[in-house]
């Protein structure tokens, strides 16, 4: 499986966390992209969430932020079986965490990236197939890149 046909290369993905607290989870994910200063990032993310928890609702949160030192935007994901405490809209644990960087001067890029995640995260049957997969390259396939309009 090549970057070019998914947002999220395998590598980038973790299928068991063991987690035991949303700060411990994104201490986690944020440790899965190479090449970032992770103190950094989970500064970022944890602002964000102070804003408002960004746990979606259906087992599903996707903490988001800007970094000055990146190109291109990174995506990393994190499942967990048992659930965690996410501070979500609708109360439930959280059991998928995709988390979304993008660079600092991109604003429009990393609002259409989270929209278009969130319009896949929005299907039971994708929420089904993450929870159930048994490989990262499974998950990694169900994510593929948005569709470019012509300009």
């Amino acid at each position: 499986m090549t970057a070019l046909n998914t947002l999220i290369p395998p590598e980038r993905l973790l299928l068991n966390s063991k987690a035991g607290s949303k700060r411990s989870l994104l201490i986690e994910i944020t440790g899965l992209i190479p090449n970032i200063d992770a103190d950094q990032a989970l500064e970022v993310i944890s602002a964000r969430e102070k804003l408002g928890s960004t746990g979606i609702g259906h087992g599903v949160a996707i903490p988001h932020g800007r970094l000055a030192d990146l190109t291109s935007p990174i995506i990393a994901i994190v499942r967990h079986m048992q659930g965690i405490d996410f501070d979500s809209i609708d109360g439930q644990p959280v059991h998928i965490v995709v988390l979304l960087l993008a660079p600092d001067n991109e604003d429009q890029a990393h609002l259409d990236l989270l929209a278009h995640l969130a319009r896949i995260l929005k299907s039971e049957q994708v929420r089904q197939a993450i929870m159930q997969a048994e490989s990262a390259e499974a998950v990694s396939a169900l994510f593929p890149p948005p569709v470019r309009q012509a300009a």
